[in-house]
């Protein structure tokens, strides 16, 4: 089973005839893409989306004084992209690891959604991924940087182990420095 097919069934929650999987395949592009690769660029306007058959990606963005803020992380069989697309986007794509990715264009995804018969799927999906950003923002803003680690831990102990300390700090708003502290904090307390 392609990893496409399994992530439209999974994410939409619906089971595709093999007319629809062959067709949704014939809109993919796959791409492999070497890690610390920048696939989109502040400024760019970008209209595609990705899922994540391997490897691992992170979307940020610079801020006035040129420090780089993590917003999300995607892993296989996740997808990303910019939704406020076709606009020029405000983040940047890049490559975490050696990674081999799915794109579609906005107006592709659209359509197969349409071909699909799966808008309501799509627009839960999409509710579940705003809720989810919502309480990330609400976990930064009311939580200490240590509870927010140990959140992202439990929640994602295979990002620990994929990812360097720096991404992780950025990711939680605090210094690689400071993140070392909680996590020799955390280990002594274990």
């Amino acid at each position: 089973m392609s990893t496409i097919v399994d992530f439209y069934n999974h994410f939409l929650k619906i089971q595709m005839t093999q007319s629809q999987e062959e067709y949704v395949l014939s809109q993919y592009k796959r791409v492999s893409v070497k890690k610390k690769t920048i696939i989109f660029r502040e400024g760019d306007e970008n209209t595609k989306h990705y899922i994540i058959e391997k490897g691992l990606v992170r979307l940020y963005i610079i801020d006035p004084k040129g420090k780089e803020i993590n917003i999300l992380f995607a892993k296989e069989n996740q997808v990303i992209g910019d939704l406020a697309t076709p606009q020029a986007t405000c983040f940047f794509l890049e490559t975490t690891e050696d990674s081999i990715l799915y794109s579609i264009d906005d107006k592709g995804m659209k359509h197969v959604v349409e071909v699909l018969g799966a808008s309501n799927g799509m627009e839960n999906g999409l509710r579940r991924s705003y809720v989810s950003i919502q309480r990330r923002l609400v976990s930064i803003l009311s939580k200490s940087a240590e509870e927010n680690y140990l959140e992202f831990k439990e929640k994602y102990p295979d990002l620990i182990q994929r990812l360097p300390q720096y991404h992780i700090a950025s990711y939680l708003g605090v210094s690689a420095e400071f993140l070392s502290k909680i996590i020799a904090r955390t280990t002594k307390a274990n």
